[in-house]
C-alpha cells in the first residue's frame, strides 16, 4: 500500500472513529462534557486533548502504521477538537447537522496536509450534502 493511500484511509478512518467516539451513546456525554469544559477550564481542555490522542489519534496511527512527527499527530488532534467545538458546542450549520458520511471526505484532506506537510485541496463542495438540502453555502 502507497503511504499516499495510508495516509488517506488513515485521515478517513480518524475522522470516523473520532466522530462516531462523539456521538456513541457511551461516550457521547463524557467527550462532549470535555468540549464543552475546555473553553472555560484549561485544564479541562489539556485532559480532551489528551483523550484525543490516547484513544482516537494514536490507536488509529498505530494501526494504520501511519508515522508522523509530534508536532504533525498534535496539529491534527487540534482540528478534530476544533470540529467537535464547531459541530457540537457552537452548532454552526450545516457543520452540526452534517451526515459523518459527508463530514469524513471534507475534513480528511486538512489532516492528511497536517501529517504530510503537503498542501491538499479539499473535495469539491458538491460532495457535502448542504447543497442537496438546501442549506446556505458560503463562498469562503
Amino acid at each position: 500500500m502507497s503511504s499516499e493511500s495510508v495516509s488517506t484511509d488513515f485521515t478517513e478512518r480518524l475522522v470516523r472513529r473520532f466522530l462516531l467516539l462523539c456521538e456513541s451513546p457511551r461516550t457521547q456525554r463524557r467527550a462532549l462534557a470535555l468540549v464543552s469544559g475546555s473553553v472555560s477550564d484549561s485544564r479541562v481542555g489539556k485532559h480532551f486533548y489528551a483523550l484525543v490522542n490516547r484513544v482516537v489519534v494514536n490507536p488509529v496511527a498505530r494501526s494504520m502504521g501511519v508515522e508522523s512527527s509530534a508536532v504533525r499527530i498534535e496539529l491534527v488532534g487540534s482540528q478534530l477538537i476544533g470540529l467537535a467545538m464547531t459541530r457540537y458546542v457552537l452548532k454552526v450549520e450545516p457543520i452540526a447537522s452534517l451526515p459523518i458520511d459527508d463530514l469524513v471526505p471534507l475534513m480528511a484532506p486538512p489532516l492528511r496536509a497536517a501529517l504530510s506537510g503537503r498542501n491538499e485541496t479539499a473535495p469539491a463542495l458538491e460532495v457535502c450534502a448542504c447543497r442537496r438540502t438546501g442549506l446556505a453555502t458560503l463562498p469562503w
